[in-house]
């Protein structure tokens, strides 16, 4: 750490000695250890390192920004006359604003320290669990992985942050297969700050396998209809990232896009739906701590009972559009739990469309979506009734928010996000 620092005042001095008004700087260092099976055999075993640098300037009202993955003085004094030229190329900006200090803080989070015994026996173990619970799922690929980041933020503003954290990943790519037949890939990921459980039984991979397996028989649906949609949280986390990235976010703001533009503080979903950004969860790894503003990171929430209560600007998006910055500019989404059970929910829907997974393009600027429901099942009579073949399923996102039927008790917790089964009203399913 002590020479990330050293690094980062010397970029800051040498920026300033070359007519920067601001600068802001982040070192880090990271190192992977990772274990990776190919057809259900290890087939690597790796420890990967890097490093990076990144610097921004603001010289008379332009930015320049440079990145680098070298630590060497004259690599990184050519990055800051790299920077210093880009600002000076730059269109002069106003809004471009970073937070001022004095501000020293620590952060520590998750497992900074690798047990990789531990890894590799758990990872052994997942495997076993797999093969004997689900003989027919086949492990096209497994990824498992420690992951250590530690870095340094500063600015000539008097702002330094040190962070440091680390987190266990497990990610699966598979497919069920019996004798000549086979469904489509389908991918599970959790990241854990302790391995003191066997990892099957973790966020939502035995369901999702058992899911996959009853895959292997799919048909089609008949006909076109108009019901409600259960989107599982892999699905769900689609659609509310949808939302997110075209309604609220600094460049369909900026850009006047957002059908939401005018939407502060009014009714855009059902009042049931609380949507909020948490990045101090204890469930949220590897989240952020400041922006990259530097401006420390609070939770917030943008929907709320309903309401939308807040956009996701940064600083500069609320200097062009003349809004309020937001607490955190991370993605650790978290919608509370409702009353339900997903197999109650189902319960209750006399036709519609259970889904996994969702394949689609972005929405029209008037919410109007469409895509492809992969690895699904058909709800008749309030039960499961078969898997479908991939199914075309439309609608308007706007509207659905709208008409939300239900939110799960189930709760997916994949240390990144937290998200439950949220079903919705009126969404076309269009079959054969």
């Amino acid at each position: 750490m002590e020479r990330m620092i050293k690094i980062g005042r010397m970029i800051i001095d040498e920026a300033k000695a070359l007519g920067a008004q601001t600068v802001v700087c982040r070192i880090s260092e990271s190192e992977k250890k990772e274990f990776n099976v190919d057809g259900g055999e290890f087939s690597l075993m790796r420890t990967l390192f890097n490093r990076g640098v990144s610097v921004t300037v603001l010289k008379d009202q332009r930015k320049g920004s440079v990145n680098i993955n070298r630590f060497d003085e004259a690599a990184v004094k050519a990055a800051v006359r790299d920077c210093i030229a880009a600002s000076e190329s730059a269109e002069p900006d106003p809004a471009w604003e970073y937070a001022k200090g004095p501000a020293e803080k620590q952060f520590c989070s998750g497992s900074p320290e690798c047990d990789t015994d531990l890894l590799f026996s758990r990872t052994k173990e997942l495997m076993a669990d797999i093969a004997e619970k689900h003989p027919k799922i086949l492990m096209e690929q497994m990824i498992t992985s420690h992951d250590f980041w530690h870095g340094v933020f500063m600015t000539s503003d008097d702002i330094t942050y040190y962070s440091k954290t680390g987190s266990y990943n497990f990610s699966l790519m598979y497919s069920a297969h019996e004798g000549d037949k086979a469904t489509s890939f389908f991918g599970s990921g959790i990241k854990l700050a302790k391995l003191d459980r066997p990892v099957i039984e973790t966020g939502f991979i035995e369901r999702e396998l058992s899911a996959i397996e009853k895959q292997l028989d799919p048909e089609s649906v008949q006909g076109k209809f108009t019901g409600p949609v259960i989107m599982a949280p892999s699905a769900a986390d689609v659609v509310l990232g949808t939302v997110l990235g075209n309604f609220v976010s600094d460049g369909s703001l900026i850009d006047g896009t957002s059908i939401w533009k005018d939407k502060l503080n009014t009714q855009v979903a059902d009042e049931r739906i609380t949507v909020s950004l948490t990045p101090s969860a204890d469930w949220a790894l590897g989240s952020e701590d400041y922006t990259g503003e530097g401006f420390p990171s609070e939770d917030y929430d943008v929907i709320k009972d309903g309401k939308l209560v807040s956009f996701m600007l940064s600083q500069y998006a609320a200097n062009k559009t003349g809004g309020k910055r937001c607490g955190n500019t991370g993605w650790n989404v978290c919608v509370p739990a409702g009353e339900k059970s997903v197999d109650e929910i189902i319960a209750g829907i006399d036709r519609g469309v259970l889904v996994l997974r969702f394949s689609g393009g972005q929405p029209s600027p008037s919410g109007e979506f469409s895509g492809v429901a992969k690895n699904s099942f058909l709800i008749e009579n309030g039960k499961i009734a078969k898997a479908l073949n991939e199914t075309m399923i439309s609608g308007n996102v706007t509207d659905m928010l709208m008409d939300l039927r239900a939110i799960s008790s189930d709760v997916l917790y994949d240390g990144s996000n937290a998200i439950p089964y949220m079903a919705f009203n009126g969404v076309t399913i269009s079959g054969k």
